[in-house]
């Protein structure tokens, strides 16, 4: 999706040249979207648990938050949606016991290689701290994706296999950033 024609009605929080970060909250018009392109992005995690794409939705919706989790951000350039990233209670079906959990971050790939994740984990962070959040997990199967996280501060806390697929989880503390 290009994001033309998108109403980008509710101010900007956060901007980084002309990406801004914003609630979903904002724009919930645009959560289906963002919920393809989880499911396109990560089909094998659905897939393995059982999920559709219209759970993805439900998830989606369920993001567009203010003031608890799950909550989503999104980043536009223009009226163009380029990424999100979202804070929720668990991510990981593996690890109930640990939480929250920055999750979902995603940049369109003609979009990727600008600090737009970068922006997007830094406006997360503040979220979290916002919210009296004192730390943050995430996981990853990607080997780029946790040497940027490791770049921002985060920590590796296991390694281990989710959905046949080796995973790295991380947690940052965001009472002492």
């Amino acid at each position: 999706m290009d994001g033309e024609g998108m109403d980008l009605a509710g101010g900007a929080a956060e901007t980084e040249g002309a990406v801004r970060v914003e609630y979903l909250a904002h724009h919930a018009d645009v959560a289906d979207e963002l919920a393809r392109w989880a499911w396109e992005e990560w089909r094998v995690f659905f897939d393995e648990r059982g999920r559709r794409l219209e759970d993805a939705r439900r998830s989606y919706r369920e993001r567009a938050q203010l003031e608890a989790l799950p909550l989503a951000l999104v980043a536009f350039a223009g009226r163009t949606l380029v990424g999100t990233v979202s804070l929720t209670v668990h991510d990981l079906a593996t690890r109930p016991d640990i939480t929250p959990w920055l999750a979902s971050l995603f940049v369109a790939p003609q979009w990727r290689r600008r600090g737009i994740a970068s922006l997007l984990i830094a406006r997360a962070v503040t979220e979290a701290r916002r919210l009296k959040l004192p730390g943050l997990f995430l996981w990853t199967s990607s080997a780029e994706a946790e040497a940027l996280y490791v770049k921002l501060g985060w920590r590796t806390v296991e390694r281990s296999e989710y959905c046949g697929k080796r995973i790295v989880i991380m947690q940052l503390d965001t009472a002492s950033r």
